[in-house]
């Protein structure tokens, strides 16, 4: 590829068009490869590597000023990933005054250029649930460590890393074969997502449990935070009500949704007597049939140590 071809392609990418992005990442793919093999050594680390910076490029490609430096950029990208990669704690992070933000450069940070955002959200439809998932949780939510995606889905650690694998595999096959083509509004999932939420507020606030209905199938299946699986629209409101009439608060950080799921991330506040009644943070994964939700899965982050509270932290 010339350089006058990649700075076509750059521009296109950078006006919405994402054949042009496929076209410079497939270009680049085995050097990226290479690079990743020669930091990380050889092991299924490095395609993940070149998938994540896959991913990262496509949510900062804007942020490209000067597009004949295109390989310079996607080289600087993929030795940021494997440095993270080389210094990624092992262990969960538990106090929620320490839980990072989602990733700066993810491909969330795509969602307001439509065109790339509804690119992605279809790629991701395509994925079977099982892969979906996992993918939305490490790339789009704080729930994103191995361990957290092995709680929320039921499954060993080593299960969510070959199905992270496949997906990446199969994402980064499907963002390419369907760049050139149309793609579904992911905006309307993402106003469904902001629906429930506005429902839910209303019910913490009121205790009127009639939004409920509109929201959520009579049969819901869910867990809460002692993981024993329910199932009830009229049990779990009335597991909320009780945790609202304890003092428990919700602050949302952060909502991603597409055509079958949603993920909610958000703060518990416990009352002030109470410090410890209920987990500091959630994930929680609504699946649905685009008008009811009918299981939830959720993630709870582990509670900072009692020394903590004895030091004034939340």
């Amino acid at each position: 590829m010339s350089v006058p071809d990649e700075v076509a392609f750059v521009r296109a990418a950078q006006a919405g068009d994402p054949a042009g992005l496929g076209a410079l990442l497939v270009q680049h793919r085995a050097r990226l490869h290479a690079v990743a093999a020669s930091m990380l050594g050889h092991g299924p680390q490095v395609e993940d590597a070149v998938h994540d910076t896959f991913l990262v490029a496509l949510g900062s490609i804007g942020s490209l000023r000067d597009p004949a430096a295109a390989r310079p950029w996607l080289l600087s990208i993929i030795r940021n990933v494997c440095r993270m990669q080389l210094r990624r704690p092992a262990e969960l992070v538990t106090d929620p005054a320490e839980l990072p933000p989602v990733p700066s450069g993810a491909v969330e940070d795509s969602i307001e250029q439509a065109v790339l955002r509804d690119w992605v959200w279809a790629a991701l439809e395509r994925l079977p649930e099982s892969q979906r998932l996992v993918t939305v949780l490490r790339y789009f939510t704080r729930a994103s460590t191995y361990d957290a995606i092995a709680e929320v889905c039921g499954i060993p650690i080593g299960t969510v890393r070959s199905r992270l694998n496949a997906a990446r595999l199969k994402l980064a096959d499907e963002l390419l074969r369907t760049a050139a083509g149309t793609h579904s509004d992911a905006a309307v999932h993402q106003r469904r997502a902001a629906d429930v939420g506005a429902v839910m507020a209303d019910f913490e606030r009121t205790g009127d449990r009639r939004g409920l209905r509109e929201v959520f199938a009579p049969d819901l299946r869910f867990s809460l935070a002692d993981r024993i699986p329910r199932q009830g629209l009229q049990d779990y409101a009335s597991a909320l009500a009780s945790d609202f009439q304890d003092g428990i608060s919700t602050r949302l950080i952060n909502t991603v949704a597409g055509a079958d799921l949603a993920v909610a991330e958000m703060w518990l506040d416990s009352p002030p007597d109470h410090p410890r009644h209920c987990p500091p943070a959630m994930t929680q994964v609504m699946f649905h049939n685009g008008h009811t939700t009918r299981r939830i899965v959720c993630y709870y982050a582990h509670q900072p140590p009692p020394e903590a509270f004895r030091r004034g932290r939340p």
